[in-house]
């Protein structure tokens, strides 16, 4: 051995051997720790898989019944099926043929004037009714 270097090395005596084994009983505690880490992301690698998988399968559902609700809007559109209710119902609905003067632009529309008064003199237990209200 070189002087200046010092190693662990196992003694005749009784404190070498205690020593190792101190060491051995640490290296044992770390690989069973590392082995419970390692289970327990699989295991919630595996649950975050099937949550997935569920997702994709109620997003799969999803765009079926968008797909089926597009086709039961293309069928209630069909302009025959309209003029048919149209053609049923005109004497309760009254319907007029749309003029090119009804077709307008927003910004034409005027603006809906607004009216602030005080709502009724109910009040809620004295704590909103104290204020007044926008209609």
């Amino acid at each position: 051995m070189r002087p200046g270097f010092h190693t662990l090395q196992p003694t005749k005596g009784l404190g070498g051997n205690v020593l190792l084994r101190i060491i051995n009983l640490v290296f044992m505690f770390t690989v069973v720790v590392g082995a419970v880490a390692v289970y327990d992301m699989k295991m919630s690698t595996e649950h975050l898989n099937d949550r997935v998988s569920e997702l994709q399968r109620q997003i799969e559902k999803e765009r079926e019944d968008i797909r089926w609700y597009k086709a039961q809007w293309s069928a209630l559109n069909q302009p025959s099926r309209l003029q048919g209710v149209v053609d049923r119902y005109n004497s309760y609905l009254q319907l007029e043929p749309l003029g090119a003067e009804q077709i307008t632009t927003l910004d034409a529309l005027p603006m809906k004037p607004v009216q602030l008064e005080p709502a009724a003199h109910d009040s809620m237990g004295g704590y909103a009714g104290a204020l007044p209200a926008v209609r």
